[in-house]
């Protein structure tokens, strides 16, 4: 027995020895590289290969495609949340669910379905063109500024939808029903009292959207016109294209300070509406009467969704399976599975995804018990750290990482995701463990001296769907990745998304569909399960 107990603890020392080892990598494997590519900006030596005004003028086209982004998301975004909060109809569910699609699926599979759908050859061009007996492609707007902001905000307005309705069903309705029993009118309702008790939810959806457009790569590199670049770009071709180091660090420190910026806005909001609009703990009765008004409205913001959000996400599908006559084929999926390169960037993306996923779950973990149970938890560089990452790009990371170790390799990669991904899945274990009440923290103290007793059994069996939820999330974050492969460079090494804008930027849009939907649904897959297995319904039984 006394074997048995020495043993067991051994295992858990060692355990949670290698796990906060494998944090402090990862911590690590951030801070150097970043270091490395930021560090030139301080040079006496070197000037930038951008003036001011050149730099001025690449920070505001950021802000401004990124905060027109966001106001497309929130007006498809808040329409939609009132219907399916307040209304009940058909395909309401559905509605909901694309809520996952911004999380699971990758901004190049997007790209690739705007591509197919309003592309130069893409599915409406190919028609009117047939039907009016047109030269020339009528809708030219993809490939500019406007191209890049519709796509952003259409695949980015169900976190918006998601997160106000979740808000909006939960309102307290005292307010509102003592105005409409005082004659005020619905639109007067809404203008005086419903919109300042979602006011947080909206602000709280805008941010994440804001930050997700403004570190936006791939959508611009596809779609940006010349004259136009964002600072990721921008760092991008002055890093892999100039070899302009200093102007790596000089955009990387801007990008990063903007963004710092802006969560530091975001958490003053968060903070404020926390204390305000208290909820109801029952969600609010749905009903199917629709005004002639708002009837017009739902119609209207289906039909926009249907356009421009499910259109692209199918054409990707129907791309895949069909031939430059547009007769139904399978010789487009057939001629991927034969490329050379199909099987290995495969194998590629599932092995990293897999190593990434366990990385940023352990670490994620090792990081949400310690903010959990230390008494430095509210400590400002404790709160920070897992924050930086979140401001720091994908690209410039990908450039200190090429410095720090001059060629890369699979390792290089799962180590720069793994530094940048590891935040979500705290994000996600720490909403978890703060579920777990002082009293059973405090209990276990009582019970055991041993500090890894209260780890492994209270926390862990508290926590596994959480870490299940963070491995699937983080999982597909590392499948849809194409830009740290592309940044690194790695010498015979293909990742399936980067595979997949390889072959659209040969211009061969059938292959990169049928790639690019199997990544999604590798993506969309391993999400869903872990979501599912997330919810607490799909359990009956509570950590003892």
């Amino acid at each position: 027995m006394q074997k048995t107990s020495f043993t067991s603890r051994a295992v858990q020392t060692i355990s949670a020895g290698i796990s906060i080892l494998l944090l402090l990598t990862v911590i690590l494997c951030f801070a150097i590289p970043y270091a490395k590519a930021v560090i030139p900006a301080f040079g006496s030596s070197h000037t930038t290969g951008y003036s001011a005004a050149r730099i001025i003028s690449i920070i505001w086209y950021t802000f401004k495609e990124a905060f027109i982004s966001m106001l497309i998301s929130v007006a498809i975004g808040v329409p939609a949340a009132y219907f399916v909060s307040q209304k009940k109809f058909p395909g309401r569910e559905f509605l909901l669910s694309l809520g996952a699609i911004p999380l699971c699926i990758p901004p190049l599979i997007v790209a690739l379905g705007y591509i197919a759908t309003f592309g130069m050859n893409g599915i409406f061009n190919r028609f009117l063109m047939s039907t009016f007996k047109l030269e020339n492609p009528p809708l030219q707007f993809l490939y500019s500024f406007w191209g890049i902001v519709i796509t952003q905000g259409f695949y980015n307005f169900p976190l918006v939808m998601v997160t106000v309705s979740d808000r909006w069903e939960t309102i307290d309705k005292r307010q509102s029903d003592a105005a409409k029993m005082l004659g005020a009118s619905n639109f007067k309702i809404f203008s005086t009292i419903t919109i300042h008790q979602i006011s947080g939810a909206i602000i709280s959806s805008c941010i994440p959207v804001f930050i997700f457009c403004f570190f936006s790569f791939m959508i611009v590199l596809l779609f940006g016109s010349i004259g136009g670049t964002t600072l990721e770009v921008a760092i991008y071709h002055a890093g892999r294209s100039d070899l302009d180091f200093h102007s790596v660090a000089v955009l990387s420190l801007i990008e990063s300070l903007c963004a710092l910026l802006v969560m530091e806005v975001y958490a003053v909001f968060e903070k404020k509406h926390e204390k305000e609009n208290p909820i109801s703990l029952k969600k609010n009765d749905t009903n199917s009467d629709f005004s002639p008004i708002s009837a017009v409205l739902f119609l209207s913001i289906i039909l926009l969704i249907a356009l421009f959000f499910l259109t692209p996400i199918i054409s990707i599908f129907l791309s895949s399976i069909s031939d430059k006559k547009g007769s139904l084929t399978l010789s487009v999926w057939k001629n991927v599975f034969s490329m050379k390169g199909f099987l290995p960037s495969l194998k590629n993306t599932i092995t990293t995804a897999c190593a990434t996923a366990s990385f940023c779950s352990i670490a994620g973990f090792c990081y949400a018990v310690f903010v959990r149970l230390s008494p430095l938890k509210k400590n400002t560089l404790i709160r920070t750290i897992p924050i930086l990452p979140m401001a720091v790009s994908s690209v410039a990371m990908g450039i200190g990482m090429s410095m720090t170790v001059k060629q890369g390799n699979q390792l290089t990669l799962i180590a720069a995701q793994s530094a940048l991904y590891w935040p979500f899945a705290y994000r996600q274990l720490q909403t978890h463990l703060s579920a777990i009440p002082q009293d059973v923290i405090n209990g276990a103290n009582l019970l055991s001296p041993n500090p890894l007793d209260k780890i492994f059994k209270i926390i862990i069996p508290y926590s596994w769907r959480g870490t299940i939820s963070a491995f699937g999330f983080t999982f597909a974050m590392s499948c849809g990745d194409a830009t740290l492969p592309l940044v690194l460079a790695i010498p015979r090494f293909d990742t399936l998304a980067l595979f997949t804008y390889r072959l659209a930027g040969s211009y061969r849009f059938s292959q990169a569909s049928a790639s690019g939907f199997l990544l999604g649904i590798i993506c969309a897959t391993v999400f869903l399960i872990a979501n599912r297995i997330k919810s607490p319904h799909n359990s009956k039984r509570s950590p003892q």
